[in-house]
């Protein structure tokens, strides 16, 4: 019984440590309860996929919309004339763009009618894939339904990803996955270990600014983190074919940036925790809702509104629709620049957050 006693009593103390602690309540209790609320809400595998139609004569546009609204997993965002449901996808305003064959007419003689085309955006294979299956199915159904023999026929152009192949769409964003988890973790643990051991507080005696001791351990890691998206990149291009159709040097050029606004987080997170346990859990109650609202494991697009709001406070994200645009899309350095701001002024606000909370905490 006296070793019963002994264990109760060692247990009885770590119960008291721990309720004395804050934090590692909110992280073990609080944190999962919020997490659970807000994946069960805001994963929607099964939303609506946006769709432009574009026809002739507005009473075609018509039948096709009355045909497809009914479809699950169809939003129609546009109709318009010929040509312009291709233009919004290839803008981005819409995943998928039904563009129906020119009709002769006064207007239009020299129409050549040809195929109904099917325009999908398949550099986010999981969102088009469904919704083109439907709006196929819908197609021939109302042709059997018609009993007619003829008909102008269906082809589905697959733009920026032909083959339709899923690692195309997840590699991307895997690169971006792999710096954010590997710079969220060195900076939380490495500060966090050097503040348990007091070495930490031995830099900060020496004549060198705050902010000039964060910036000289961050260059490594920076350097570190770009290697390792640029070999990321490197492996999905031999290995899969992954295509580098935009302008590649931009992506390179946001990747320092990228591994910045993570490091200095995960030192804003350390200088918050007071052991590197609690530093760890608060570095995997960042990056696990970034993945899940940043479109990696689930297409952004069917998120609903205020998960979108939040998945656009993620640098993943934006690195994500960067990646995508440049690989597949064949996107510009002035795009990726619009994905860098936002990651930029993370950053900023990351880095003061640590900032003042070491010095709090120091003082």
């Amino acid at each position: 019984m006296s070793r019963l006693r002994r264990i109760a009593a060692v247990a009885a103390v770590e119960w008291a440590r721990l309720l004395r602690t804050r934090i590692a309540l909110t992280l073990l209790l609080i944190v999962p309860l919020l997490q659970i609320v807000l994946f069960g809400t805001a994963i929607r595998p099964n939303a609506a996929v946006a769709l432009a139609i574009a026809a002739s004569t507005a009473s075609d546009t018509a039948a096709v919309a009355q045909k497809l609204r009914g479809q699950p997993g169809i939003a129609i965002v546009a109709t318009g004339e010929p040509g312009s449901a291709e233009a919004l996808v290839r803008r981005g305003g819409a995943v998928i763009g039904v563009e129906l064959p020119e009709v002769r007419s006064f207007a239009n003689p020299l129409a050549e009618g040809g195929p109904l085309r099917i325009v999908v955006d398949e550099s986010n294979v999981a969102l088009a894939s469904a919704a083109t299956a439907r709006i196929e199915a819908a197609y021939w159904r109302t042709l059997a339904t018609r009993g007619e023999v003829s008909s102008p026929g269906l082809r589905i152009e697959r733009l920026y990803n032909p083959a339709a192949r899923a690692d195309w769409s997840f590699l991307p964003g895997l690169i971006g996955v792999t710096v954010m988890i590997a710079m969220i973790m060195l900076g939380a643990l490495s500060l966090a270990r050097e503040r348990e051991g007091g070495t930490w507080e031995a830099l900060l005696i020496l004549p060198v600014a705050r902010g000039e001791v964060l910036l000289g351990k961050l260059l490594p890691y920076v350097a570190i983190g770009s290697v390792q998206g640029l070999a990321v990149m490197a492996v999905g291009a031999w290995l899969f074919d992954l295509p580098v159709r935009g302008d590649a040097l931009a992506l390179a050029a946001i990747l320092p940036l990228f591994a910045t606004a993570h490091l200095v987080l995960g030192y804003a997170i350390a200088a918050r925790a007071s052991t590197q346990l609690a530093a760890l859990q608060g570095a995997v109650a960042f990056y696990l809702p970034a993945m899940l609202l940043s479109g990696f494991l689930y297409p952004f697009a069917t998120l609903p509104g205020w998960a979108q709001a939040i998945g656009n406070l993620f640098p993943l994200t934006h690195f994500i629709r960067a990646a995508t645009g440049v690989m597949l899309r064949g996107e510009g350095g002035t795009d990726v620049l619009a994905q860098a701001l936002p990651m930029a002024a993370f950053t900023v606000i990351a880095a003061a957050i640590a900032i003042l909370s070491q010095a709090r905490s120091l003082d």
